[in-house]
């Protein structure tokens, strides 16, 4: 089983956000590499390079799962971009959850989703 929560397209800047524990541990900056980040935007480009990453991800992935086994993705899918039959799974169920603001940091109503997919 895998749980895991990628990057939400479009919406934080991880490298970025981070930068100073990159700078503190002396470590290589590979923010070239980030998906998603939110200085890409939103567009069809950047959704397509999006999904094409995490795809990538989630084939690699697989390949180190047994069958039947499980993975669960916390994302906010509002695109409609995860497809668990592109990469060798099959959909078992979905939960929606409202995210609480805690910050503040934005406005209006928050919800990520649980994908719940099984190797095939």
């Amino acid at each position: 089983m895998i749980f895991t929560s990628p990057p939400y397209i479009g919406l934080i800047d991880y490298h970025d956000q981070h930068k100073y524990a990159y700078e503190l541990l002396g470590l290589k900056n590979n923010e070239t590499r980030e998906i998603g980040p939110a200085k890409n935007g939103q567009s069809g480009q950047a959704k397509q390079v999006y999904i094409k990453g995490i795809n990538e991800v989630m084939l690699h992935t697989r390949d180190y799962m047994t069958k039947d086994a499980l993975a669960l993705i916390v994302v906010n899918d509002k695109y409609n971009l995860y497809n668990p039959t592109d990469v060798g799974f099959r959909e078992v169920g979905r939960v929606e959850r409202h995210v609480n603001r805690r910050t503040g940091r934005r406005e209006g109503a928050f919800y990520e989703s649980i994908l719940i997919w099984k190797k095939i």
